[in-house]
Parts: C-alpha cells; sequence; structure tokens
C-alpha cells in the first residue's frame, strides 16, 4: 500500500494519518534516526563549548569575590511575545540552551523507541494493514486509532 500521510495541526496536538501501520512504523524509524543525527551534533557542539564555559566560568567567579555577590547581569535579555532574544551570548548562555535542549530531544528519544518497539510487536504479531491515525502532541504520539476510515 502506498504510504500516505496526512497532517493536521491545531495548538500544540497534531493528527497524523497513515495508510497502514508498516507506514506509521517508518516515520516512527524516520523520527529516531532524524533525532539521533540532531543529538549527536548537539553533543559535538556542546564538547566545542564546555572549554570556554570553564574558562568563562573560572573568570565569572574572581569577579564575584571581588564585586561581591550581587546580581551581576551577564546577557542582557529582550523578550518579545513570548520570545527571548539574547544577543551576543556568553558561554553559559548557550551550553544552557545546549544542554537543556538535548535533555528534551533524549526524553523523546526514549519515548519514541518505546513506540516503536510496540508498533513492531502489534505488525508482526497481527499482520494488519489497515489505516491508523495517530495524535501526537510535540512530536510524540499519544494516541493511537488502528483501522479507521478516512
Amino acid at each position: 500500500m502506498e504510504s500516505q500521510i496526512e497532517n493536521t495541526s491545531g495548538g500544540d496536538l497534531e493528527v497524523m494519518y497513515f495508510a497502514s501501520l508498516n507506514d506509521f512504523m517508518n516515520y516512527i524509524d524516520n523520527q529516531i534516526k532524524s533525532l539521533e543525527e540532531t543529538i549527536n551534533l548537539i553533543d559535538k557542539n556542546i564538547a566545542q563549548i564546555e572549554p570556554r564555559l570553564a574558562g568563562f566560568q573560572s573568570l565569572l567567579n574572581i569577579i564575584k569575590r571581588l564585586v561581591g555577590n550581587e546580581n551581576i547581569m551577564l546577557t542582557p535579555a529582550i523578550e518579545v511575545t513570548g520570545l527571548k532574544i539574547i544577543i551576543d551570548p556568553k558561554p553559559i548562555d548557550e551550553y544552557d540552551v545546549l544542554k537543556e535542549s538535548i535533555d528534551s530531544m533524549k526524553d523523546k528519544l526514549t519515548v519514541l523507541r518505546k513506540v516503536r518497539e510496540l508498533i513492531r510487536a502489534i505488525t508482526s504479531s497481527t499482520k494488519l494493514d489497515v489505516p491508523v491515525l495517530v495524535q501526537v502532541r510535540a512530536g510524540v504520539p499519544i494516541k493511537m486509532l488502528i483501522g479507521v476510515s478516512k
């Protein structure tokens, strides 16, 4: 059966239609592969930032000892409609964004791998070749309806 994926968005929930469970499995495999590649790239970026970060934190500790521990404004940030804009970020800003993002991506990767194993078990035991509707939140499947009409 030809792959047929339709995506309908609304807020942070999305609905995706797949022609079969195998098509859904292929979609999950592609998501996992893409996420793994992105995580590897971010890991490399973090490794490049860490030496600068260590030097920056040493310098910051010296300044805090000399000046005191009052709030030192390191990076001016502007927030516009919920988007935080940082101009000329310090190494700590860069590291924090990358670290927070990679942790979230690793969590998502773990969930997608579990979903893949579930789909693999269903397809290998049932041999179903029916349409599938999947509800997704932030790229993670949260509901799957098997054998839906379209």
